[in-house]
């Protein structure tokens, strides 16, 4: 068993009119469901349990629940059987918490299920009824975020720059993750405008997609987040009430914007698949039915269809049982939510051997040695495996594009002599330097953690300043850069 799930806020003012109305839009809309094919079926679906099945197999089954105090909820479970020995199974549950409140849950789930041994399962993709619901405008507010298909810029204005604080610190939002992806410079990102809007409208109601357009916001979060702020085209998985859990780049690993997309989608999804439920699903649903159906009718019922009620609530259990254990027995599949355990090779170095000065650093700076391994394979006497290895290591690992934009900001850094001593500490306070004034000049000492970087000294005042490309070339060399590419 695969599952795809997700729950977001919805507007509290949605009746069951609405909700069997888009059901049945998803189902007449959908090119290999039969069952709405029929002229009529309002009949059928005025009662509250019903059921529809078309001569292929398909069941949709709809379940209500209004309870004395104040709860309400209806919901569907719509079951389609393939012809490859798989069947398909998802649910959709609204649930009203009340008529205080300010706006309702739904919750969507989609398994692939074996019926038929040796059948090849697959991953369920996220069903057309959430984007059907979003786009009808009935998204409502996860926290400081409205749920929707489009992604939030945020520029550099103190509003914010504070609201971008409350995304990393995971406070932004109550239920959904949040992709956050920072900018390179001058309206850039590791992806183009397109893929976050692409990114943005495929994680509608799984994920929000907020994107810096400033990187001089991610420069006034440095002091107010701690140096947890994300930077220079990192895109990042943000869990609520956790904060940031998995940082991503294009490198060694995710060599292009279409692995870097993949990457997030996927990310996203399986996160917000394995987060903790808050509304109620289809087994809850039919729990509470079968229990209100059984109280108001206990002195009505014959013995034969109060059998057939406990019948019914046995199997529900059953139902939830398996679930429980499709869980247990995916258990390796929910590690994987735990992405601080699942982080690739590159990113278990930065655990052990301190941060990065740029995304990739550490990535770029294997290569460079592989490279001069190589070079100097003879005289070392290096076994061909080795040799081989390194070469494929130079020549399939990338270089980080992080590291082209630090050269490209360090030439224009230091081309305005009147503005070199500002440019470069707010550059360098950005790549693991901390600034400390002394008297006529700027000193700038190395963060803690940030292994083998020297103090570099920028003069404050401009009429001394000389030959500013020999000082850029002597921050690369400081900073171990100029032989990395």
């Amino acid at each position: 068993m695969i599952t795809f799930a997700t729950e977001f806020f919805v507007t509290s003012n949605i009746d069951r009119g609405e909700f069997l109305a888009q059901v049945v839009a998803w189902l007449r809309g959908a090119p290999y469901s039969a069952l709405f094919q029929t002229a009529d079926i309002a009949a059928e679906l005025d009662v509250e349990n019903a059921l529809l099945t078309s001569p292929e197999g398909e069941e949709l089954r709809f379940r209500e629940v209004n309870g004395n105090d104040n709860v309400y909820s209806i919901g569907c479970q719509y079951n389609y059987p393939d012809d490859e020995g798989r069947l398909w199974r998802t649910e959709v549950v609204l649930l009203k918490r009340g008529k205080q409140s300010v706006q309702d849950l739904i919750r969507v789930r989609a398994q692939c299920l074996s019926v038929e041994a040796g059948a090849m399962l697959k991953t369920p993709k996220k069903p057309y009824i959430i984007k059907s619901i979003i786009q009808d405008g009935w998204g409502g507010r996860d926290g400081l975020i409205d749920v929707g298909d489009q992604p939030v810029w945020v520029g550099s204005s103190a509003e914010d720059v504070n609201f971008t604080r409350s995304v990393i610190d995971g406070e932004a939002s109550l239920i959904l993750p949040v992709i956050f992806i920072s900018s390179i410079g001058g309206e850039r990102w590791t992806l183009t405008r397109d893929h976050i809007a692409k990114l943005a409208y495929d994680l509608g109601g799984i994920a929000h997609v907020v994107v810096e357009t400033d990187r001089s916001c991610s420069s006034s979060l440095k002091e107010i987040v701690h140096d947890r702020n994300i930077f220079d085209g990192v895109a990042s998985l943000i869990l609520p009430a956790r904060g940031v859990i998995r940082r991503f780049f294009r490198g060694w690993t995710l060599q292009n914007s279409y692995d870097l997309l993949k990457a997030l989608t996927a990310s996203a999804i399986t996160a917000r698949s394995f987060m903790p439920v808050i509304g109620w699903d289809w087994t809850e649903l039919q729990e509470e039915a079968l229990r209100l159906q059984r109280e108001r009718d206990r002195n009505r019922l014959t013995s034969e269809e109060a059998m057939a009620l406990y019948r019914e609530e046995i199997d529900n259990l059953q139902l939830r049982i398996k679930q429980l254990e499709g869980q247990i027995a995916s258990g390796g599949l929910v590690q994987k939510v735990d992405y601080e355990a699942e982080t690739s090779f590159l990113e278990q170095m930065t655990e052990r051997l301190g941060p990065e000065i740029y995304p990739g650093e550490f990535g770029d700076r294997l290569r460079l040695s592989a490279k001069i391994s190589i070079e100097y394979a003879e005289m070392i006497g290096l076994d061909k495996r080795s040799r081989e290895i390194f070469k494929s290591i130079r020549e399939r690992m990338p270089m980080s594009s992080a590291l082209s934009d630090l050269q490209q900001a360090l030439d224009k850094a230091t081309k305005d002599p009147k503005r070199v001593g500002s440019d470069l500490t707010q550059l360098l306070v950005r790549h693991g330097y901390s600034e400390k004034s002394e008297n006529r000049h700027i000193r700038l000492d190395a963060q803690a953690g940030y292994v083998g970087l020297d103090a570099i000294t920028i003069s404050k005042t401009p009429s001394e300043i000389r030959g500013l490309n020999n000082l850029k070339n002597q921050i690369k060399r400081t900073l171990g850069i100029s032989k990395l590419d």
